[in-house]
């Protein structure tokens, strides 16, 4: 006869014996001293940490017929027998894995209508939840919304993100949480010195750590364990059973890196790769007390990390030593080391190599921002910008500069005079001046009309109105939906393209949407939105993609040149506007 597994042999009967999660328990205790319980419960959380334990206690709890509801469930009544062992034909249990189609449903429906046979409530324990079909989702809606009073739904899942919203929304929702290795640790020794089995110092925080948070997991190991050792078990025999990388070969490897002993550093890599463990499972071992020595030296808490007694003073000890910036160097280093090791065909070179860069390459320095390249000539009219606070001056010509009118090369040179002061520091050299601009370009300029600042005023209006456009263009789709969705598909292809005074013109794809969309009563809805978002009246035109021109106007070259993020910074560090868009000084 097979004998029975640890974890379900020790599994808790009542909720004194269930290890963890505190928060769950003390509600649901609540709940049932009060008479409060819930019609549906969704538990979720990662594997074996509880759920299925969980739902089966509330189960026994509903059900109990201790007089006492605070003392529910006793774990000794009839009842809670009969549920323990798994005998309670009122009590059903599933797997969703393998119950996944909507017919299993809609049995749950049928039966659920009747009322239980010997218990008190009828429980109904769906494991595993996120595996139903949506069809099977959609039929459970109902009857979980609103069951028979003598029902009680338990859901169970550790993918919650893959149930409905439409499901969570029905339940009560409980978060399970991972066990601690202290904890993990503790019940492990309880279980071991109940069963007869000698744990070792150092072995059941090694079964803790392998287990990942999961009390399943940590006693399928101690049971297997049991069978593999014989005499006490010891922190050799967990890392020799589970190919676990020595905990000393990590240290050796760390103490060899706050000493900057390269030698070292590598005798315990290639210790670890003679000993065939699994080289990536060291690297993450090592990030992980790396990444523990980063934390204490940070903030000196120990309640940030799942420590045990025996290891907290080795990693202050390792804290003090360490540097900060050499810490989080070696955790970046070593954390990317996972996908090398694993596509490598050199073994364990990658790791050689992080372990000589840790020690021997320079930490990278912060180069400084290269100067921004100036971009070449010719360029496009540069807009001419005066702040706000100023009276707007038309833009003189440049003038040329005594400086530039050079001596003949031959002129012999002037002894200088002596001063008559002390001579001040001679400026730093300069370089030449640009040569004066034609003379033609400057008359030009000089008749030029001065520019008229209500014409900015108003690009800059037109602009930020666009802009506001295009920021809610997806509502204003939105918006006209309920009123034309034929002319909300039609305005899926176009965008807002520019503004002329009381015209907003739209940008189209192609002919026939321009057409469709000038159309008398479809122009007439989308103005009619406009007038509701805007509070003012708009007309509409649209004009078709690729063949719209640059603006000729001043008022459409001042919008485009607002729309440069250059631009955009001198205005709003200048508080400035443009006034107007001048060419660029010819060569």
């Amino acid at each position: 006869m097979a004998v029975q597994s640890l974890y379900r042999k020790w599994r808790s009967q009542t909720f004194a014996e269930l290890v963890g999660q505190e928060h769950v328990v003390q509600t649901l205790r609540n709940a049932i001293a009060e008479d409060r319980v819930g019609h549906a419960y969704l538990f979720t959380g990662p594997r074996g940490v509880g759920k299925t334990t969980m739902a089966r206690l509330l189960a026994k709890a509903v059900n109990c017929l201790h007089p006492d509801p605070a003392a529910r469930p006793c774990g000794t009544c009839e009842m809670c027998t009969t549920i323990a062992e798994g005998r309670a034909v009122d009590v059903i249990e599933m797997d969703a894995a393998s119950h996944t189609s909507v017919e299993d449903a809609r049995e749950i429906i049928e039966r659920v209508q009747f009322r239980p046979s010997v218990a008190r409530m009828k429980v109904y324990i769906i494991d595993e939840t996120h595996m139903l079909s949506t069809a099977a989702f959609n039929a459970l809606l109902k009857t979980l919304e609103e069951p028979p009073d003598h029902a009680l739904f338990i859901l169970a899942t550790t993918e919650v993100h893959k149930v409905p919203a439409t499901i969570l929304s029905r339940c009560q929702r409980f978060t399970f949480v991972r066990h601690s290795v202290t904890s993990m640790a503790a019940h492990v020794r309880r279980i071991a010195a109940a069963e007869g089995i000698a744990l070792a110092d150092g072995a059941p925080e090694a079964i803790a750590r392998a287990a990942t948070g999961s009390m399943r997991d940590a006693l399928g190991i101690l049971e297997q364990l049991a069978s593999f050792v014989e005499g006490p078990i010891t922190l050799h025999h967990v890392q020799r059973l589970l190919g676990m990388t020595a905990a000393a070969e990590v240290d050796a490897l760390i103490a060899a890196l706050l000493a900057a002993d390269l030698t070292a550093a590598l005798r315990a890599v290639n210790a670890v790769a003679n000993q065939g463990a699994d080289l990536r499972q060291f690297a993450r071992d090592l990030v992980e007390r790396l990444r523990a020595v980063m934390l204490l030296k940070a903030t000196g808490d120990r309640t940030l990390l799942d420590l045990g007694d025996d290891e907290a003073a080795q990693l202050a000890q390792w804290a003090q030593q360490a540097e900060m910036t050499a810490l989080v160097q070696w955790v970046k280093l070593f954390s990317n080391l996972d996908y090398q090791l694993r596509t490598t065909p050199y073994g364990h070179l990658p790791l050689e190599v992080a372990v000589v860069e840790a020690l021997l390459a320079p930490a990278p320095a912060a180069q400084p921002a290269a100067p921004r390249p100036q971009p070449a000539r010719p360029q496009p009219a540069a807009p001419v910008v005066a702040p706000r606070s100023q009276p707007v001056v038309p833009a003189e010509p440049p003038r040329p500069s005594v400086a530039s009118q050079r001596a003949p090369a031959d002129s012999p040179p002037v002894a200088p005079s002596p001063p008559s002061e002390p001579a001040m520091p001679a400026p730093a050299p300069v370089a030449d001046p640009p040569p004066p601009p034609p003379a033609a370009w400057v008359a030009a300029q000089q008749a030029r009309p001065p520019a008229d600042p209500a014409v900015a005023r108003a690009a800059d209006a037109e602009l930020s109105l666009l802009e506001q456009l295009e920021a809610t263009w997806e509502e204003f789709k939105r918006d006209v939906r309920p009123r034309s969705p034929t002319v909300q598909a039609l305005l899926n292809s176009a965008r807002p393209y520019d503004v002329e005074g009381n015209t907003i013109v739209l940008l189209v794809s192609s002919s026939f949407h321009k057409e469709r969309l000038e159309e008398p009563k479809n122009r007439a809805i989308i103005e009619e939105v406009l007038r509701r978002r805007l509070g003012k009246v708009y007309a509409v035109r649209c004009t078709i993609e690729g063949k719209s021109v640059e603006p000729t106007d001043l008022r459409g070259k001042i919008r485009e040149a607002r729309k440069d993020e250059l631009v955009r910074a001198a205005l709003n560090i200048f508080d400035a506007q443009i006034v107007d868009i001048e060419p660029l000084e010819p060569e």
